[in-house]
């Protein structure tokens, strides 16, 4: 028969995740209570640069990198290849972003690319593409539990020219400055504009026949409970089709032609698009 209660007696549930141990210090993105932009959209004294492709107007803004880090392309080799995107894929984006993440968000969050719907990056804002920089000397981890989606990803790196290692419990991806160029300027600069695609057929092009902002509305609740194994694919294909075709007709992949002159008089620095081993 049970006794009475024990005050001595010490719950086996003190100082475990039970009972909220540690709930309150996980390795977190910090956020801002004073500003209410995510992460992304914060730079640290961006240059800006104004270019022209067409009709369309685009601003690059592009943060310093930390000394070990590097972005994998220039504006040059960005404005190189979206002179193939087709003029009405282009239209109505504002923003092409070299960003430098922080060392936390590099370990809890790392991308090649993002596209953002809108940006508020200080005194410029709208839809843009995010190009972020690279630490070569960091490997990518990847664990061995991979669904067929990541595996595809998988491969797609490994076609890039990155050098994967499979261990007893993880993958390690190491990268090149080849290869990082590789991804991003000729794959995820595709993709992301898949995205933004994507949204302009789904959300941004309807809207412009709608009559209410209640129509605005539902277009922009039926994009956002779209899978997004839906969305995905979309880009990759979109990706996948633009690519095929510039490979066919000669026009990827390049060589990094950097022009140190044009690079100084915008304000850029050379080992800004340089990896530093």
């Amino acid at each position: 028969m049970r006794k009475g209660w024990n005050p001595t007696r010490r719950n086996r549930n003190i100082g475990t995740s039970t009972q909220g141990q540690g709930q309150n210090n996980h390795l977190v993105i910090p956020k801002s209570w004073s500003d209410d932009r995510v992460f992304w959209e914060v730079l640290h004294q961006p240059i800006a640069i104004q270019k022209t492709i067409g009709e369309c107007e685009l601003t690059f803004l592009i943060e310093p990198p930390r000394p070990e880090c590097f972005y994998p392309c220039t504006v040059a080799d960005v404005m190189s290849v979206l002179e193939y995107v087709p003029q009405s894929d282009l239209a109505g984006l504002e923003l092409i972003i070299f960003r430098q993440p922080t060392r936390k968000q590099d370990q809890l969050n790392p991308v090649w690319g993002r596209f953002l719907y809108y940006a508020t990056p200080g005194p410029h804002s709208g839809p843009a593409i995010c190009i972020e920089a690279h630490d070569l000397n960091k490997p990518l981890r990847w664990s061995l539990s991979l669904g067929s989606d990541d595996r595809d990803e998988l491969a797609r790196l490994e076609a890039d020219g990155h050098e994967i290692e499979k261990g007893r419990r993880d993958y390690t991806i190491h990268r090149t400055d080849e290869s990082v160029r590789n991804t991003v300027l000729f794959r995820t600069l595709f993709h992301e504009f898949g995205h933004y695609v994507d949204w302009m057929q789904s959300v941004v092009l309807p809207s412009l026949n709608s009559t209410s902002d209640a129509e605005d509305e539902q277009l922009r609740q039926a994009f956002n409970s779209k899978p997004s194994q839906e969305k995905e694919a979309f880009a990759h294909r979109y990706a996948q089709t633009l690519a095929t075709q510039l490979h066919q007709a000669g026009h990827i992949p390049f060589a990094p032609q950097p022009n140190v002159k044009a690079l100084l008089d915008q304000g850029l620095q050379l080992g800004w698009f340089t990896p530093n081993f």
